[in-house]
């Protein structure tokens, strides 16, 4: 069954007090990129972790941060440093009692001093819990190919109605076919009759001759067998397990040129409507495709 590019994934894991957690995006991309956003103490995993991605989920464009406790490289924990806030509060009460100042030393003054609050960051070793990334990393990338999945096989029930709607018209455009050589026929005997008056004759051999180059003209049978063949194999790409995208878009171009000759060669009001009914059907048919894996 064919997947769609856009997904949405997220696990998480505990290394004792630290919580690591993958979030991972993906959208649809001509190929296979993938966008890595990982903590400074972690850069050494990026290739891996890109290729692990690529692996797991396939075409299109990807993006992943990894955090832990939620918070990126650049940020920790905060804490007091109560010998700095110590040796601040003597200070200055050492310099009240010097210069004889009024005034308490409260939160507000101590909150304002530098470095009585500092950050600590969680350091982690990427090569002593490479097991553990690429745990969290691949349970986030089955749940993105979990929606994948889902939105695939709701673009597959669109696209199967779509395609038996191609198949319906080419099915009266096919009914259709055969009478415009009839009605041709029918016309041009009208007209040399027009044209020779009652004291003229059609040559039979003549007219045989014209109403095969014309019935040649407008023939279009070969467009629709093929036109239906390649129904028969867009069906099929969409129950395939295989990733169908590249070959949908290649196959969409060759039903549209059929359509194009047949259009070319239809000289019929009818056929020219199924035909523009046909194109915007394919059209539609392409714009879901840009989505699909």
């Amino acid at each position: 069954m064919i997947r769609s590019m856009t997904g949405y994934g997220v696990a998480e894991a505990v290394l004792g007090e630290t919580r690591l957690t993958a979030e991972i995006r993906s959208v649809n991309g001509r190929y296979s990129e993938a966008s890595v956003r990982l903590p400074r103490s972690l850069a050494s995993l990026e290739q891996r972790v890109r290729k692990l991605l690529q692996d797991r989920i396939g075409r299109g464009r990807i993006s992943m941060s990894l955090t832990y406790n939620g918070e990126d490289s650049s940020k920790g924990h905060i804490r007091i440093d109560e010998r700095a806030a110590d040796r601040y509060h003597s200070l200055l009460n050492a310099l009240k009692e010097r210069y004889g100042l009024k005034g308490q030393i409260d939160l507000a003054t101590m909150v304002g001093l530098p470095d009585v609050f500092v950050s600590e960051q969680t350091t982690l070793n990427g090569d002593d819990i490479w097991e553990t990334v690429e745990d969290v990393v691949d349970r986030a990338a089955a749940g993105v190919k979990a929606m994948r999945e889902r939105e695939g096989r709701e673009l597959a029930t669109d696209l199967i109605e779509r395609t038996e709607h191609l198949r319906a018209l080419v099915e009266v455009i096919e009914e259709r076919a055969p009478l415009r050589v009839e009605e041709g026929k029918a016309r041009l005997e009208q007209r040399l009759s027009q044209l020779l008056g009652s004291e003229g004759s059609v040559d039979p051999s003549r007219l045989a001759s014209e109403v095969a180059l014309m019935a040649d003209r407008l023939d279009c049978t070969e467009e629709c067998v093929r036109l239906r063949g390649h129904c028969s194999h867009l069906l099929s790409l969409i129950e395939s397990e295989e990733a169908a995208g590249r070959k949908l878009n290649f196959l969409l171009q060759e039903m549209n040129r059929e359509a194009n000759t047949i259009g070319a060669k239809a000289s019929d009001l009818n056929i020219s409507e199924q035909v523009i009914l046909i194109k915007e059907e394919l059209e539609k048919i392409r714009e879901q495709a840009q989505n699909i894996e």
